[in-house]
């Protein structure tokens, strides 16, 4: 909680200081005053937004305190926007700097006034421009979503499961930024992949319990031919465990907790593997938690190990797992790319496959969001044909 303070101080400050910054610009260069009070109605209703967060992050409110638009909005501006801005001016300063210094003295030219107010004007409108324009793409994109397909070689296959297939289903976050369009496809879209398997790699609701029906729902109507699991997620846990566990199992959906279950596809035994989530949030808490379930399995059967948090997959290579499937990340939601976002500089293995020895890895951008805003890093369902290596 202090970490998510201190990043809300940060934006905080940013904002402050972007205001004053083009407030001082649109004095000097003397905009009406029209563009002034446009600035300060955009900004004071970004730092009261920026504040109604840190309101509901102290008194612990489990409920969306802002309209999802809003929400977008500020995430945009603060995850997007300002920080290209502060940049840039950064950047223009050090340049600035550079050029004074190594420019000989010469007489100061004129000022084109009509240029330096044409920037201005720019400067202050540009930005928030820009913002909704991304806010209106992150609200056509929450619904859309991908099918990844992979093939993926494996030396400890049996013959016998040569082109098993394995639709893996992760980070639903089923609540208050899933509409019911997007609910439906998902469940159409899976089933429609007649995959052997449907694994889902937690998160199952965003974080109130009151959507847990939904979840359920959700993972009753997901159909593989050999059977639906389903293992633990952080934000499952995060008004009650011990409610989640107990409905969960109650419903009989395959949730899997700390548990193996065997399963008989094309002729041969599986083991599906699923630790729960950690409660540390380290990855001691995390290795711990995947080496106690992971040791009891049965070495002559071909496994996959099923978990939320990435860095399960350390464990699953150590033990000659042959295949590990997470989530967690959602591909950092937020990139240039899937391979280049902000789940590059959090987890070892981020978005996509990974291989450490004869150990496979895959890991889901996952399906839904927990925050209502994606840049080029979709929501997926994966879908894994695995083959004799």
């Amino acid at each position: 909680m202090g970490f998510v303070l201190i990043i809300i101080s940060a934006m905080l400050l940013a904002d402050v200081c972007w205001w004053f910054y083009t407030d001082r610009l649109a004095r000097r260069w003397r905009l009406p005053a029209a563009w002034r009070v446009g600035l300060g109605v955009w900004m004071g209703l970004l730092i009261a937004g920026l504040g109604l967060l840190v309101v509901a992050r102290l008194l612990r409110l489990r409920i969306n305190v802002m309209p999802e638009t809003a929400y977008s909005i500020l995430l945009s501006w603060h995850l997007l926007v300002l920080p290209v801005l502060l940049l840039l001016l950064l950047a223009l300063a050090v340049a600035r700097r550079v050029v004074r210094r190594e420019r000989a003295p010469v007489a100061e030219l004129p000022v084109d006034v009509g240029r330096r107010a044409f920037l201005t004007h720019a400067l202050v409108a540009a930005p928030p421009i820009v913002t909704l324009v991304l806010t209106g793409k992150a609200a056509i994109d929450r619904d859309e979503f991908t099918v990844r397909r992979a093939m993926v070689p494996l030396r400890a296959l049996p013959r016998g499961l040569d082109g098993m297939t394995v639709a893996f289903v992760s980070d639903p976050h089923v609540g208050s930024f899933m509409s019911d369009r997007k609910f439906n496809a998902i469940i159409e879209s899976t089933n429609a992949l007649d995959a052997d398997l449907v694994l889902h790699g937690g998160d199952l609701i965003n974080s109130n319990l009151v959507d847990l029906p939904d979840g359920i729902d959700l993972l009753r109507r997901l159909r593989g031919r050999y059977g639906t699991f389903s293992c633990q997620g952080n934000h499952d846990c995060i008004e009650s465990r011990a409610i989640f566990e107990s409905r969960t199992t109650q419903a009989d959906v395959g949730m899997l907790l700390d548990e193996i279950r065997t399963i008989r596809v094309r002729g041969h035994d599986v083991q599906v593997i699923a630790p729960r989530w950690a409660r540390g949030r380290d990855d001691r808490a995390i290795h711990a938690a995947a080496d106690r379930i992971v040791a009891q399995r049965r070495p002559d059967l071909f496994s996959v190990l099923l978990a939320h948090h990435p860095h399960n997959f350390d464990i699953a290579a150590a033990r000659g797992v042959p295949l590990t499937l997470v989530g967690h990340t959602h591909g950092g939601q937020i990139g240039f790319s899937p391979r280049y976002s902000f789940g590059r500089f959090m987890y070892r293995y981020h978005s996509g496959e990974y291989r450490i020895g004869d150990s496979a890895c895959s890991v889901s951008n996952g399906i839904g969001n927990w925050f209502p805003l994606r840049v080029n890093v979709p929501p997926e369902i994966v879908h894994l044909t695995l083959t004799c290596a």
